[in-house]
Parts: structure tokens; C-alpha cells; sequence
């Protein structure tokens, strides 16, 4: 097992521990699995068959627990032992495959519940803040890998990743010297399968469709080809001893039975088969060095900049043999199982990293550049920090690549205030490669604090919470071709990049594209509501209910240029919300002057798409009271207006995408200007300082307000989070919505003098009922190895009931139709 790159490469090489440490159950659920299985054979179903089942339960259960993208492989080998038949009979692999392997599956998702229940839920709010996908099955997230790659055929190459998923040579040729076997044993035949199948799997990602069929699989059975890898892992090795051992025995005993040899003959077919293994093993030192260019160890990491991996032990000069360093103890490193995680010099390493800020920040931004910092930021410096290392568990995985590329790889002052403004940043820490971004920290004022690692540290933090007197909450209402999620995201990075201002407006996450999903109340929750991409079940309905909205004093920004996505982009006559009479669909002349507010603008970005005109959905007149923001060649592409007491401005040119693709300076100043229209800036925010009891419960002290409130907690919302506002008079609810970088935003209709906002953080009741489920499993399963009669008397006593209440509906019935 230990051979092979593709065996470590995950655990070692970019070091998933928490996904790979539960691989330490898969051999003892294939030992419990493999002895339910001789019992189930024999037609036994005593202690043994119980226990086996229980244990196989147990490990699986353990294996999800720790590792759920690996527990897909235990639960894959147990139909596949269908082949392990020893005599292959389709009768008895259907029974194995419909009656014995279902009851385990089950066992597994009762007594996996504890967990599941959590997970699921973290699932859910995941797949509504990530664009895309999120964690469900996405084939264009699989790498595939090539066969020659995995069956080694070419030496492993330098600084390429693909190499590492490749089993040694070492041990694959033995391992055919076990497919003879499969003829007369069942379980080189399901180690061969297991073989083939994940190899076959990882070279062809289109195959995976079929498996979607299972349960749970797109949730925790494809990520990173892992439960595959697992499967290679363990059967290629089990084929290679079978190859070494078993065969030869295999074959002696074949001889023995067939001739009647002499002692001297007997002796030497039993010697033969260790000579035999001997010789085979060479091939272990043979291909050690099986590396493109020689230079390298060819069980260990092939990595950019990585030690000199001849040297054995990282203790010797490079030039010293591989044979001294395996055979000469004197040249073996002494055991020291820590020295990879807490060896001295790393230990040292990481401690310098405390002194990288004068005092702990609140909140920093850094990324895997620094990885040591990265890993263990809180510990080393006490602090805290923008995500986590390990990205599944990032409420918008999108989000969080925005808000790296901004303030870490990418130039701009903007978008770096924005995010620091509005995620509560207060620290940033630039690795070498990111150095040139210090330029944009020290002209927004920023104090340098440490020069290796670069550190800078806001003179101005906005604090992890804020209070907003009347306040400016905007919903966002709408979706992509692909997701409700991504049209969110997109808003808010072109917000953060000047659009529309922290100050201005906290943008909240919507539920659902249809806007009359919505209902008046819902929308009068909010003083804005941004529709683009929207959808709506009705029309009607949806733009009578945004017609009272607007009307009762509400903001709206709505765009009807996104062909056959905004569902009114070719509508004719204008729903009545918006500022111009009519709506039809066509090109615009590239080269028409345009006109913005009654200006020709020739810095304006070009109307020009694929060399023709750029497609929007334009009017030629305007409602009264209502003006043209933008027209090109006579054609109307924005305009605004007053109705009633709100303010409306429409777009029918797909601003916000024109404005992101066209590179124009005038266009940006113009699509904020009406942004700024709509929400103007205001300086009535307050800094609130969350005071923490423990690390499930945090209250913000709020100022009193006769007249409606924004609070925003920046900390993710997920689910378990509850809020209650805590006043002299007594304590009620307060619902909370994602908002910003899908942090938890709460809006009161007031708050009484003296009032605490109080956040908790705890089991949901669906997750205390998993634990419940759970919990009368473990006891079920504890009862069925322990006393199995009483399992039988219930169903004795079911089936005396049943039939008892049968035979009084048959006759009561029996008596009505008489």
C-alpha cells in the first residue's frame, strides 16, 4: 500500500488530513463487510453474521463522521462482493445485491444521522450562496487523468501533479500476476473489478452518471476522485500479494494433487515460489528511481522546489545511494512520528509569526501564500481571519475568491476599501508575490506594522458589527442561465467595486428569482429591491405588487435587457412601474453618438457586440414626469422617474454587464451616480462592538431608535444561528436574512432605550431529532446482537396483529357490501 504516489499524495503531498485520516477505517469495514459475507454465504445468522454487520455499520459510520468524501468507497465494495461468489450463481448475487446489502446501507444512514442531519443542512444553505453547483455533482469540477499516467507508463515527471495519482509500477507488475486467479477465487475477482473500476472511473468522468442514482453519492462521492483513489489504493496492492503469494501456492498445490513427486521435488516447488517472490520484489528498488531524469525518489513528491528526495532520510548528502540509505542502520533517521507536524524548526518557524501585528486584529486577510500563517492564524497570533483553510466550509466559495483576488493579487483602492468597509478587515498580510499591493494599502492609509511577511493594519476598521438607523436594506431579486447564487455574487462585487457603497445600501440575498414570490409585506421590509434576471409566476401580479411597492415609498432598479432572461425583454406595451411606454428587442448601431443625460458622451462604452450592434431592449417613448438617462442612435436605453414616493430606474441595455465589460470610466461614474439616485450615502452608521460569551453566544449593545433599524452582524449565517432582541419590557424574535458576504442582518422597526441585540448559536430541532434517530439506533442494533428473540417476537407478535386487524376489515366490509 505504501508503494505507490497515488497512496500518500492526498494525505502527505497537499496534506488533507481531515479528508483522509478516516481512510484508517476502510480495511477494518472490509474485514467486517468480508465476514458478513462468509456468514451470509454459510446461511449463518448467528453472533458472527450480526456482529459483522454491527462492526461494518460501525466503521462506515466512523469513516463519514471523520471523512465524508471517502465514505462512498466501503458502501460501493459492498454490492460489488456479489462477485465474490464461489460459484457464480446470478440467483445468489441478485439476493446479495437486493436483500443483504440494502439492510447495511440502511443501518448506516440510521446510525449516521447524528451527523448527517448537521451536514445536510450545512448543504442546503451552501447550495443557495454558491453560484453554481456549490457542493452537489459538477463534472466539469473533475480532473480526469490519463490511463497512461495511472498504469505508470511513462517515468513520474517533474512539477507534475497528474503523476502523483499513479500507482508504481512496483506494484501493478505484480498484481497481474493475480488475474489468473480470478477464475477460482471470489475475491480476486472483486479486488480485480475494484481495480478496474476506479482506475476506469478516474480516466473517464462521463461515467460517473449512472452512480448519480445512489443516495447521496453527488454530495459525498466524487470530490477529488477520492473514494476511486481509495479503491486503488487497497485493491492494486491486494492483487500484488495475491500475485505473489497466492499464485504460487495456487499452483503448487495444482502440482501436487497432479504428480506424485518425490520428497526432494515437493520441497523445492515449496521453496521455489519465496525464490520466486524474492526476485519479484527487486522490482520495488528497481523502479525507485523511476522518475524522469533520475533525480528523484519515485515514492515520494514530485514538486517544484521540493528536497532533494534521493536523500532518504533529510539527513544525508544527496549523493549517498539509495541502497546505503535503506540497508545501513546507522544512516536511518531515529522514530519521530511528530517531527512532520511539531518539529523544532517548524515549530520556531511558525512562533515567529506571532509577532507579525503589534496587537491581535480583529479580523485579517491572508491566503495559502503564507501557508504556515494561513493554517493556524488564531493560534500563532490570536486573532481572527476572513475564511478558513479549508475551503468546504466557506458559506460562497465565489465570494471568497472575490474578496482574495481584491485585496491580495488585484490593483485598486475601491474595491479594497469597500471589502475592508464592509467585511470588518482590519490587518492584511502580502507575501512576496503579492508585495506590489502594499501601493494600494499605504494610499488608503493603512500602516505597515512587519516587513517579513508585509503586514498593514487599518487605522479606521469598521468593526465586526454595525448599527443603521433607518437604515438601507436592498433585496436582490433574480438569477443567471445557471443559479440564483451567481446573479447575487455578481452584484455584489460590482457593488464593492464603486457601483453601490457600504455606505449606500447593504445588499441582501433573495430566496427566489419570482418576484411575486414576495410578498407586500416582504418587500416592505426592504428601502430598495434591485431586479435582474428576475422571473415572476404571473406578470400581472408581480408588477402590480412592484407597482405598490415603488409607490409606498420604495427604490427599485430594474433591467429588462438580458435576453431571454429578464422575462419582459421584448414585451411591447411596458408594465406601468417603469419610466417608458414600450419595450421591443433589437441592435443597436455600433456607431450612433451616445447620448447621456442629454449629452453626447464619446467616452461612454461602445454599443458594439461580435461585430455588430449591441442587443437591447429599448424604447421610443417616455412616461410623463420621467427622463432618458441613455439613448443611442434615437433609442431609449435608460431612463428614471418619481412615482408616487419612490424612485425607479430602468435599464434596457444590460447595464451592469455593459458597464463591466466596457472598460469606461464615464460609464462607471454614471452607473454609480444613479445607484447613488436611488441610495444616497448616508453617516448615521455605528461601529458595534460584539461582546462574546463563550463561542456560541455574542450581544451587540444597541442605540435606541424610535423609527426602523439595520443591524448587521458580520458573521456567516448558517444554520443553528438564532437572534432575539432583549429590551427593558422583555425579549422577542427577530428573523435574520444573508446579507453582504452572507452575513446575518437583522431589521428592527425599532429599539427601545437599553436594548441588547442577542445572537445564539446552537443545535436546530432538525439536528437534535438526527441525534434522537440516532441514538434509538445504536440501542436497536445493540438489542438485535445482544437478543435477537426479542426481535423475533415482535415480529411474531406484528404479524398477529396485522392479521387480527385484517380479518376485521375483511369482515366489516364483507357485511357492508351484503
Amino acid at each position: 500500500l505504501l508503494l505507490s504516489p497515488i497512496g500518500w499524495v492526498e494525505w502527505t503531498h497537499f496534506g488533507l488530513y481531515a479528508s483522509w485520516v478516516g481512510m484508517v477505517f476502510f480495511m477494518p469495514a472490509l474485514i467486517a463487510l468480508d465476514a458478513f459475507f462468509v456468514a451470509w454465504l454459510a446461511g449463518d445468522h448467528g453472533w458472527r453474521f450480526r456482529v459483522s454487520a454491527v462492526l461494518f455499520i460501525v466503521f462506515v459510520t466512523a469513516m463519514g463522521t471523520i471523512s465524508p468524501h471517502l465514505v462512498a468507497a466501503p458502501l460501493l465494495v459492498a454490492p460489488l462482493y456479489a462477485v465474490a461468489l464461489p460459484r457464480p450463481s446470478a440467483r445468489r448475487a441478485w439476493s446479495w445485491v437486493l436483500l443483504a446489502v440494502p439492510p447495511l446501507y440502511v443501518g448506516v444512514a440510521l446510525l449516521s444521522a447524528f451527523w448527517l442531519g448537521a451536514e445536510l443542512q450545512y448543504l442546503a444553505v451552501v447550495r443557495s450562496h454558491w453560484a453554481g453547483a456549490g457542493t452537489s455533482f459538477d463534472i466539469n469540477r473533475l480532473s480526469p487523468f490519463a490511463l497512461g499516467t495511472i498504469l505508470s507508463l511513462q517515468p513520474l515527471r517533474s512539477e507534475n501533479l497528474g503523476d502523483l495519482y499513479s500507482v508504481s509500477p512496483a506494484v501493478l507488475l505484480p498484481a497481474l500476476l493475480a488475474i489468473p486467479l480470478v477464475w477460482r477465487h471470489g475475491r480476486a475477482r472483486l479486488f480485480l473489478l475494484l481495480c478496474v473500476l476506479g482506475i476506469v472511473l478516474m480516466t473517464d468522468r462521463d461515467l460517473y452518471r449512472p452512480l448519480f442514482l445512489i443516495p447521496g453519492f453527488k454530495e459525498f462521492g466524487v470530490v477529488a476522485h477520492r473514494p476511486l483513489q481509495l479503491l486503488v489504493i487497497v485493491s492494486a496492492p491486494a492483487l500484488a500479494v495475491l500475485g505473489l503469494f497466492e499464485l504460487p501456492r495456487t499452483l503448487s498445490e495444482v502440482a501436487a494433487r497432479r504428480w506424485s513427486w518425490p520428497v526432494w521435488a515437493r520441497s523445492g516447488l515449496a521453496v521455489g515460489p519465496v525464490v520466486l517472490v524474492a526476485v519479484l520484489a527487486v522490482d520495488v528498488y528497481a523502479f525507485g528511481g523511476y522518475v524522469a531524469g533520475g533525480n528523484q525518489l519515485a515514492y515520494g513528491p514530485s514538486i517544484p522546489k521540493a528536497p532533494d528526495l534521493r536523500d532518504l532520510w533529510q539527513l544525508h548528502p544527496s549523493d549517498m545511494s539509495l541502497a546505503s540509505q535503506l540497508l545501513d542502520v546507522r544512516n536511518w533517521r531515529a522514530p519521530d512520528i511528530t517531527c512532520d507536524l511539531d518539529c523544532p524548526a517548524k515549530r520556531q518557524r511558525i512562533e515567529a509569526f506571532g509577532s507579525t501585528f503589534p496587537s491581535p486584529p480583529q479580523r485579517a486577510e491572508l491566503n495559502s501564500n503564507i501557508g504556515p500563517l494561513d493554517m493556524a492564524f488564531h493560534d500563532v497570533v490570536g486573532g481572527g481571519i476572513t475564511h478558513s483553510y479549508n475551503d468546504q466550509v466557506l458559506p460562497s466559495r465565489e465570494l471568497s475568491s472575490w474578496l482574495e483576488d481584491s485585496m491580495l493579487r488585484n490593483a485598486g483602492t475601491t474595491v479594497k476599501a469597500q471589502l475592508a468597509q464592509a467585511l470588518g478587515i482590519d490587518a492584511v498580510v502580502l507575501s512576496d508575490a503579492q508585495a506590489a499591493r502594499a501601493a494600494d494599502y499605504q494610499a488608503l492609509g493603512w500602516a505597515q506594522v512587519n516587513g517579513q511577511p508585509l503586514a498593514f493594519v487599518n487605522p479606521q476598521p469598521s468593526g465586526l458589527a454595525a448599527e443603521w438607523t433607518g437604515g438601507t436594506a436592498v433585496l436582490v431579486v433574480g438569477s443567471t442561465q445557471d443559479s440564483v447564487p451567481q446573479l447575487y455574487n455578481s452584484v455584489f462585487e460590482r457593488a464593492t467595486s464603486g457601483m453601490l457603497p457600504f455606505d449606500s445600501a447593504w445588499l441582501a440575498r433573495g430566496k427566489s428569482p419570482y418576484i411575486d414570490d414576495y410578498s407586500q409585506k416582504d418587500l416592505s421590509r426592504y428601502a430598495g429591491v434591485i431586479m435582474l434576471g428576475y422571473q415572476y409566476h404571473d406578470q400581472g401580479a408581480a408588477w402590480s405588487r412592484v407597482d405598490g411597492f415603488v409607490r409606498g415609498g420604495g427604490r427599485l432598479f430594474v433591467e429588462t435587457g438580458w435576453q431571454y432572461v429578464d422575462p419582459d425583454w421584448n414585451v411591447g406595451t411596458a408594465p406601468s412601474p417603469l419610466p417608458v411606454t414600450g419595450l421591443r428587442w433589437g441592435a443597436l448601431d455600433p456607431n450612433a453618438p451616445v447620448t447621456v443625460d442629454g449629452q453626447v458622451d464619446q467616452q461612454f462604452g461602445r454599443f458594439a457586440y461580435q461585430g455588430g450592434g449591441w442587443g437591447a431592449s429599448s424604447a421610443s417613448g417616455l412616461r410623463p414626469g420621467a427622463s432618458a438617462l441613455v439613448t443611442v442612435g434615437g433609442r431609449i436605453v435608460a431612463a428614471q422617474w418619481r412615482v408616487g414616493k419612490g424612485r425607479v430606474v430602468w435599464s434596457g441595455m444590460n447595464l451592469i454587464a455593459h458597464d463591466a465589460s466596457s472598460g469606461s470610466t464615464d460609464e462607471d461614474r454614471f452607473l454609480a451616480s444613479q445607484f447613488s439616485w436611488l441610495f444616497p450615502p448616508s453617516d448615521s452608521q455605528v461601529a458595534v462592538a460584539p461582546q462574546w460569551n463563550g463561542d456560541s453566544q455574542a450581544r451587540l449593545p444597541l442605540n435606541p431608535s424610535d423609527g426602523p433599524a439595520l443591524v448587521l452582524f458580520k458573521e456567516s449565517l448558517f444554520p443553528g444561528w438564532s437572534a432575539r432582541l432583549d429590551t427593558p419590557s422583555g425579549s422577542r424574535p427577530v428573523q435574520l436574512v444573508g446579507s453582504e458576504m452572507d452575513f446575518m442582518l437583522a431589521t428592527l422597526d425599532s429599539i427601545p432605550a437599553g436594548s441588547t441585540l442577542v445572537f445564539t448559536y446552537g443545535p436546530t430541532t432538525f439536528e437534535e431529532a438526527s441525534w434522537v434517530l440516532s441514538l434509538v439506533s445504536v440501542v436497536a442494533l445493540i438489542v438485535w446482537v445482544a437478543r435477537p428473540a426479542l426481535y423475533g417476537r415482535g415480529r411474531r407478535r406484528v404479524s398477529v396483529a396485522a392479521g387480527t386487524l385484517s380479518r376485521r376489515l375483511v369482515g366489516r366490509w364483507g357485511h357492508e357490501d351484503g
